[in-house]
This record gives C-alpha cells, sequence and structure tokens, in this order.
C-alpha cells in the first residue's frame, strides 16, 4: 500500500491555517496576561487551545512535507519552520509573562492545578523542541533565558502552593 502524496497547494494551504492560528494566538496572549491580573485563567485557557490547535496543524504539515509530490520542499520547509519558531517564542512570552502576573497573586484561581500540569510538559516540549537540530540558534538566547525564566516562575507559584501538586491520588477527600 502506497502512502498518499501531497501537492504544493495543499501544503501551503494548511501554512496559511497555521499563519492564522499564529495570528489569532498572539492576540489571546495579550488578553491572557491582561486577565491574569483579575485572577482569571479563561483566556489563557483560550490561548492554550489554540496553541493546541496550532500544534495539531503542525503534525499535519510535518506528515504532508515527508509526503509532498514536489521534490521541491525548501520554501515550504522554511515558512513551515518560521512559522513553528513565532509559536514557541509567542508561547514561552505568554507563558512567562501569565505566569509572573500569577505569581504576584497570594491566591491562586480555581482551575490553577490543571494548569500548572499542562505547563509543566508544555514548558518541557518547548525545551525539548530547543534542542533539535533545526531550531537550534533561530531563537536566540533571549528566549532561551524566556524559557528558564517561565520555569522558575512556574516552580516559585507550586512552591507557594504545593497541595496544587498532590500526585499521590485522592483528588481532594472523599470516601476509599
Amino acid at each position: 500500500m502506497s502512502k498518499r502524496q501531497y501537492t504544493r497547494a495543499e501544503v501551503k494551504e494548511l501554512l496559511s491555517a497555521l499563519e492564522r492560528q499564529c495570528r489569532e494566538a498572539s492576540k489571546l496572549a495579550q488578553l491572557a496576561e491582561h486577565e491574569a491580573s483579575k485572577h482569571s485563567f479563561g483566556a489563557y485557557r483560550e490561548f492554550r487551545d489554540k496553541v493546541g490547535e496550532f500544534q495539531a496543524l503542525v503534525i499535519l504539515i510535518e506528515q504532508r512535507l515527508r509526503n509532498l509530490v514536489d521534490t521541491r520542499s525548501d520554501d515550504l520547509r522554511d515558512q513551515f519552520e518560521r512559522l513553528d519558531t513565532v509559536m514557541l517564542a509567542l508561547l514561552v512570552r505568554a507563558s512567562m509573562r501569565f505566569f509572573f502576573v500569577l505569581s504576584a497573586n497570594p491566591i491562586l484561581p480555581m482551575g490553577a492545578r490543571e494548569i500548572f500540569v499542562a505547563e509543566l510538559r508544555s514548558l518541557h516540549d518547548a525545551h525539548e523542541k530547543l534542542k533539535r537540530p533545526n531550531y537550534a540558534g533561530k531563537l536566540g538566547a533571549d528566549l532561551e533565558r524566556d524559557l528558564e525564566t517561565a520555569s522558575l516562575i512556574l516552580e516559585e507559584i507550586i512552591d507557594k502552593a504545593p497541595s496544587l501538586l498532590n500526585f499521590r491520588g485522592g483528588g481532594g477527600g472523599g470516601g476509599a
């Protein structure tokens, strides 16, 4: 059974969608930072959902680039990596700013545990992606520092409320 082959036009269409997702995520990141100061995770969740949509498109595009009919794919791959890099930078910076605002709050809003567990994974994934040869050096030292800062701020928030990350199970009381 042979794999399906994709045309440049199909990949370009997905790249356009990826670019739209990136623009929308940028707007949501700004809103999330503003909302965090009001003890709200709603806008940040929307931002993270948009990032999730972006990441789903990334998977589709990577698969299509591997199975492109046209052997000429450098321009498409460059555009793809540029957009992925922009989103990675946006994710790291938005997380850092959101965590910074949250770290100043003595009381964390409901839903914080779920956000922090997801963010720990996300920051780890971002760090791993930065190590890949095709991303190394493209993002610069500033983004590496921002990623480290976001991780440190997240750790500080978790230290302030260790009960948020009780991994021993139980879910917070109730019968066995």
